[in-house]
């Protein structure tokens, strides 16, 4: 049956249980020493730092897309706002005609950065030179891109009901296909409230506002977006070389608790960090009994603490609730020891010779822990802790890099980090992408025949109802055989000198930060 829906009605198919996921701020008392500029630059220019400094600014490049969109530069045909709702951007609508076709309408009246207007052709050319060039191109399942009138029309290799919040991935900004693009990678021509003036490897990207710029003009003219590293963000927003910090170090924001200068800005993340379990057949943790055991041992509040500073939640399921697939829903394992030993002796193992750890045919059990020098070395410890309490004798083995034991699966217990779980705002790609037995990002070489099966259930689920079932589904199998140990969600955090800048919005993605709301405060 033909399906038509408008983006402005978007907001009924997405997720209810987000309305209450909102920016909370928190203020400080300690003065912060500002750099002495004339009141003319004060009045036009600020300087920031990006949650990540990604090299290179083209779309049709690796993860560049991020830095367009969080710099607002970039724009998509639709877009995911801080309620994690679908909305309407550079097409003003759309009609999903069948389970395979949909139909954007372009908005009229927009043009890039130079001046030239945006056609129906370029949305079509730009987004095909995406698919062509980016790795991730294939993840949209574009069979072919048409245009008609005003609109352009996709069709999908298969049905695929992630198709339209596919189209907010950065991948898909829209750039100027009728310009020389092969300096796209410093300097993109772009639809969004900045534009790219320079840019410097490695150092910073300068934006200048965007005087052709379809929506309201920017009011801060001019942005210096800085490379800085996370754990000297604070003291460069103190020291007034930055007016706004997104993602700083948690273990530094106590240095600006209570500073009337600077708000907190935060709300819960879509990031989840966990550590992986080898589940091959071959390794201890292949016995599903032996992860739950260790999943049911670990007191999540405790890490959390640990890992956030405050700034953080404690997480049992793939998804952080923010993101809206009824994660409460999910029954995972909380902290329970009796549950733990249990699991255990399911597994076979005890502690035989009464040393204080478990063994198993006249072998204890002893399992390490594999981990970056970069990674965050306290919960590992604390996890040690806990799993000693349980009589599971772990080692921590700290190296300089990770990935030739991630890509050969030779590890027991993997310390991981920072998984954005709704890479295109939504989170199929995700599950797929860590869990799918083919996928090349399984590096536990988990293989599940039930959590296949919901992901082709997924596929074909475009009632709201039967998808966010479809995602609590598949968090359950996923819970229930624990190919990860879940641990907690960052908050995504933003230092906001409230003295220069307003009207700041911190979005769960962290893809998105610059907006032409910005408002100068001095």
């Amino acid at each position: 049956m033909k399906k038509t829906l408008v983006l402005l009605m978007i907001a009924a198919m997405t997720f209810a249980s987000l309305a209450g996921c909102g920016k909370e701020v928190s203020k400080s008392d300690k003065s912060s020493d500002k750099v002495s500029v004339s009141k003319e630059a004060q009045d036009s220019h600020v300087n920031i730092a990006l949650f990540t400094y990604i090299e290179g600014m083209d779309p049709a490049t690796d993860w560049c897309g991020w830095n367009l969109t969080r710099c607002g530069v970039g724009e998509t045909l639709v877009t995911v706002n801080e309620n994690m709702e679908i909305e309407p951007l550079l097409a003003d609508s759309y009609e999903q005609v069948d389970d395979t076709t949909y139909s954007f309408h372009i908005r009229k009246g927009v043009k890039f950065s130079n001046g030239t207007e945006l056609t129906p052709e370029i949305v079509k050319a730009s987004i095909e030179r995406s698919i062509e060039n980016n790795s991730r191109g294939q993840d949209l399942k574009i069979d072919s891109i048409k245009v008609d009138g005003e609109n352009v029309i996709f069709t999908t290799k298969e049905p695929f009901s992630a198709f339209v919040y596919n189209m907010t991935e950065p991948m898909t900004v829209i750039v100027d296909t009728t310009a020389d693009t092969s300096n796209y990678d410093t300097k993109p021509i772009c639809t969004g409230p900045y534009y790219v003036k320079e840019y410097v490897s490695e150092e910073k990207i300068e934006l200048e506002a965007n005087e052709n710029y379809w929506d309201k003009v920017a009011e801060i003219k001019s942005i210096t977006a800085l490379n800085i590293d996370s754990d000297t963000k604070t003291d460069a927003i103190l020291a007034g070389d930055i007016d706004l910090a997104q993602g700083p170090a948690a273990t530094t924001l106590s240095n600006v608790e209570g500073n009337d200068d600077v708000d907190i800005v935060k709300v819960t993340g879509t990031r989840e960090n966990d550590f992986w379990l080898n589940c091959k057949e071959d390794s201890p943790l292949g016995d599903v009994n032996l992860r739950l055991a260790l999943s049911y041992a670990i007191d999540r509040d405790v890490v959390a603490k640990v890992a956030g500073n405050g700034y953080s939640s404690p997480l049992t399921t793939a998804f952080p609730e923010t993101v809206g697939y009824d994660s409460d829903k999910v029954k995972g394992q909380n902290y329970d020891v009796d549950k733990a030993k249990e699991c255990l002796e399911n597994a076979g193992y005890k502690d035989s010779d009464s040393d204080g750890y478990v063994d198993k045919n006249g072998e204890n059990l002893e399992l390490k822990i594999s981990l970056s020098s970069s990674s965050n070395s306290a919960v590992s410890e604390t996890l040690q802790d806990m799993w000693e309490k349980i009589g599971v004798k772990t080692e921590i083995e700290m190296l300089e890099d990770t990935s030739t034991i991630r890509k050969n699966g030779d590890f027991d217990i993997l310390a991981d980090s920072g998984w954005q779980t709704v890479n295109a705002g939504d989170g199929q790609k995700y599950l797929a992408n860590r869990w799918k037995t083919d996928s090349t990002d399984n590096y536990g070489k988990y293989t599940s025949e039930k959590f296949e099966a919901v992901l082709e259930k997924l596929d074909k689920a475009f009632d709201k109802d039967e998808r966010i079932a479809a995602f609590v589904e598949a968090q359950q199998v996923l819970a229930d055989e624990s190919p990860c140990i879940w641990l907690y969600a960052n908050d995504n955090i933003t230092l906001v000198n409230s003295k220069k800048i307003g009207n700041v919005t911190v979005f769960p993605i962290d893809y998105y930060l610059v907006t032409n709301e910005w408002t100068l405060e001095n």
